[in-house]
């Protein structure tokens, strides 16, 4: 009886002692849950597109660890951008935009800039930058697309300070597939659209 007992015993304290595992966290959503972000969430932008952002965001991020050279400007090492979901929110919102209004900039066809975007979703900037570009390919490639893209960005001096500036710490990155016509209307090509908006909070 007393064994039988001992044995309880040592099973109750070992149950006690045992440590709960803590909750699982749900990731962050991609963009916030916001009426203005609803064309632009996970369940209606392409997994794919989805995929190449992260890949955009590790490029760059590979890029401030080493530090780098813009132009006559030398950047050190730099701490990684967060990916932020108001600013994807902003960044694919802008991107969709730039593909329906056939237009390649910062500023959209009514003169809002990159300011006043983030200030309609709530993101109250300390400071911001944004970059865009559009490829144009026979055929689009998210993966291949998303190298390439930093890699010019790098190699531009209008665009490289921005990947590398260490008082930017948070970023959004909208990238997806639409046409465009570079000069003549009837030579549309596919293409990818890319923004990345950068920012830090006040």
């Amino acid at each position: 009886m007393s064994f039988a007992l001992r044995g309880a015993c040592i099973g109750a304290l070992l149950l006690a002692c045992d440590s709960a595992l803590p909750p699982e966290e749900e990731p962050a959503p991609e963009v916030p849950e916001l009426a203005a972000c609803e064309p632009v969430t996970a369940d209606t932008w392409p997994e794919a597109w989805s995929v190449a952002e992260r890949e955009v965001l590790a490029r760059i991020n590979a890029l401030r660890a080493e530090g780098g050279t813009c132009g006559a400007l030398q950047f050190s090492p730099a701490p990684p951008l967060a990916m932020h979901p108001l600013l994807r929110c902003a960044a694919r919102l802008h991107s969709d935009d730039m593909i329906e209004r056939a237009y390649v900039s910062s500023v959209d066809p009514d003169g809002l800039g990159v300011g006043p975007r983030l200030a309609a979703l709530g993101y109250d900037p300390a400071t911001f930058s944004e970059i865009v570009a559009v490829v144009t390919e026979d055929d689009v490639d998210e993966a291949d697309d998303a190298a390439d893209v930093v890699t010019a960005w790098r190699d531009n001096p209008t665009s490289c300070w921005q990947l590398y500036a260490r008082e930017l710490t948070h970023v959004g990155v909208g990238g997806l597939e639409g046409t465009y016509a570079v000069k003549d209307p009837e030579a549309v090509k596919r293409a990818a659209y890319w923004t990345v908006t950068l920012a830090t909070p006040r």
